[in-house]
């Protein structure tokens, strides 16, 4: 259990928060013990969601093609931040006060670009639902970040 004497150890450990969110029906369920941390009352609080792009080659173009096209981002852009609207409600503290931020993000790399994102806004504690561990050769997105961020990580399962 996390205990701190001041008030003022209290807040920074989790002055900004990043909450990671998957876009799957266990989202909001994996999410849910969120309700139960008092500590995010009146933290600014990021839910953020990087949808993965691909890219294939193409044969008869010097550019490779990239999914989602540009032209598609901003009605997926649109239906991310409305999900993770729907699910910030769902999920923090009923008293919350803070603030809330909703970002959605394009990237081929998900981990990494969220680590950086991270690192570039200072968060103090990353948040991350993790599925049951699978065995020595899975890639944990959770394990990346926390690698590669100097925050604080809380996992759950």
């Amino acid at each position: 259990m996390l205990e701190f004497s001041t008030k003022e150890h209290r807040m920074s450990f989790a002055k900004k928060v990043v909450v990671a969110v998957d876009l799957n029906n266990d989202s909001t369920l994996l999410l849910t013990p969120l309700r139960e941390m008092e500590f995010l009352l009146h933290s600014e609080v990021h839910f953020v969601h990087v949808f993965n792009t691909v890219n294939y080659s193409v044969f008869f173009s010097e550019f490779p093609m990239v999914y989602p096209l540009e032209t598609d981002r901003k009605v997926i852009r649109e239906a991310v931040i409305s999900f993770l609207t729907l699910t910030a409600k769902e999920v923090l503290p009923k008293a919350f006060s803070g603030k809330i931020i909703y970002e959605c993000f394009f990237d081929e790399s998900p981990k990494a670009f969220l680590s950086e994102y991270v690192k570039n806004t200072n968060i103090d504690l990353v948040i991350v639902p993790t599925r049951v561990k699978r065995g020595i050769f899975e890639s944990s997105f959770a394990q990346y970040v926390s690698q590669h961020t100097n925050a604080n990580m809380i996992f759950l399962k």
